[in-house]
């Protein structure tokens, strides 16, 4: 018994996460955004089988619709698919989720008790969940009052995550943000995926030293890098191509010891430390199954 107990207490925490749903009544360049309420509920079926501790939606959870009206419909629709999971739902905001509503009106739609950034702990990990929508000035991305390219982690924000960070010390930290905070280059600049003080934000989480990875979204193809020794891990939005076949999300195992690792499915990568990122559905065997009868039913 008390062998068991010991397991339990460090099992691994097991995250279910899917990023860029842009549920909408459209269809453009690669973006099935109608498909996506389909995807979505074969998403929370998968990862309710894979036995996921939470859910992490990373943010674009809508895209454009005719007026605010029809936005605040979209969310409240995804929102009741992810209902269907019958754990906790932590929801990233993306830019594409602030086109027509504020932060608070989307995370209200959403049923949301948390605000833009916070933490919290589970089983002995951290986790912070980061807001990278506002101006250089540090206000509120609000109702498409901004430019996607000119996204900004505020100051303050930066400050309580400094001091987050070494409130936690001796837990590993996993990270979660809508824009990426890496650093890469696009024909020679940095690339607009980037919040533009990212800089500034991997200081802050290099410094902590206790931060095992940082999860994002926003660029659609999905990456993956190592800097500062943080992996940083990016999703493969769900809304790119039609159909099921093209659907995409993971699950991340993080243990108290700070080893991480990303599970995916369907057009999501793997990702562990020594094997790099492969395309293949994996993952936990109930889970398996049932996407295995989803493609079936798709």
């Amino acid at each position: 018994m008390r062998r068991l107990l010991a397991l339990a207490r460090t099992a691994p925490v097991r995250v279910g996460l899917f990023a860029d749903v842009h549920h909408a009544e459209r269809v453009y360049g690669d973006r099935y955004c109608s498909d996506s309420a389909a995807k979505l509920a074969a998403c929370v079926r998968c990862l309710q089988a894979a036995t996921v501790d939470l859910l992490v939606c990373l943010g674009d959870l809508i895209d454009t619709g005719p007026n605010p009206g029809a936005e605040a419909a979209y969310v409240r629709a995804m929102a009741r698919i992810v209902a269907g999971f019958p754990g906790a739902c932590c929801w990233v905001l993306g830019n594409h989720d602030l086109q027509a509503l504020g932060k608070a009106e989307f995370l209200r739609l959403c049923g949301a008790a948390h605000p833009a950034y916070y933490s919290f702990d589970v089983r002995g990990v951290h986790f912070v969940v980061l807001d990278g929508n506002c101006h250089a000035d540090g206000s509120d991305f609000h109702a498409g009052d901004f430019s996607w390219d000119d996204a900004w982690v505020a100051a303050a924000q930066l400050d309580w995550l400094a001091a987050d960070l070494a409130q936690a010390a001796g837990r590993p930290a996993v990270i979660f943000c809508h824009e990426n905070l890496d650093h890469r280059l696009w024909q020679g600049a940095p690339d607009p995926h980037l919040a533009r003080n990212a800089a500034q934000v991997r200081q802050v989480l290099a410094g902590a030293g206790n931060v095992a990875a940082v999860v994002q979204a926003h660029y659609h193809p999905g990456m993956a890098t190592r800097q500062d020794g943080i992996p940083y891990l990016g999703l493969r939005a769900m809304v790119v191509g039609p159909g099921l076949e093209n659907n995409a999300f993971g699950v991340l195992e993080v243990d108290p010891g700070g080893a991480v690792a990303l599970a995916g499915y369907g057009q999501q990568g793997d990702w562990t430390p020594c094997r790099g990122r492969v395309v293949c559905p994996s993952g936990h065997p109930a889970a398996r199954a049932t996407w295995r009868a989803s493609q079936r039913a798709g």
